[in-house]
């Protein structure tokens, strides 16, 4: 596996974790959608429409910088970092309080100095702790 496969699937991780909880409630609101959000700039769309910035978004880009800096890398301009997320609403199972939770399905896709990275992951299993 290449360390951009590396760092992608990180990145998924991150997202599908505890990080996302200070826009869990947003999304939950969204009901359902396609997030896009641009690791390079931060900003993030839902199905195209651009969205007030996100935690996760600040979170996922101080990662992806982090990981460059560690392994002495740096941004051209040619180069590319996004995530992609599929989401919906689904009903909680089990004994716990019916409480909608997300079912999230993410893609994150990197093209940095001329390698590339892709990895998917997906949850729908529990919400992230609040």
């Amino acid at each position: 596996m290449n360390p951009l496969e590396e760092w992608a699937e990180e990145l998924c991780r991150v997202f599908l974790g505890w990080r996302l909880r200070e826009d869990y409630d947003a999304l939950l609101a969204l009901e359902e959608g396609s997030l896009e959000i641009d690791l390079l700039s931060g900003e993030a769309w839902c199905d195209g429409d651009p969205l007030p910035p996100l935690f996760i978004a600040g979170e996922l880009r101080a990662l992806l910088v982090g990981l460059l800096e560690k392994s002495g890398q740096s941004l051209s301009s040619g180069d590319s970092a996004r995530l992609e997320v599929e989401f919906a609403i689904a009903p909680r199972r089990g004994p716990s309080p019916m409480r909608a939770h997300l079912d999230l399905a993410c893609r994150a896709v990197l093209s940095i100095q001329g390698a590339q990275g892709e990895a998917q992951a997906r949850t729908g299993q529990s919400a992230p702790a609040n």
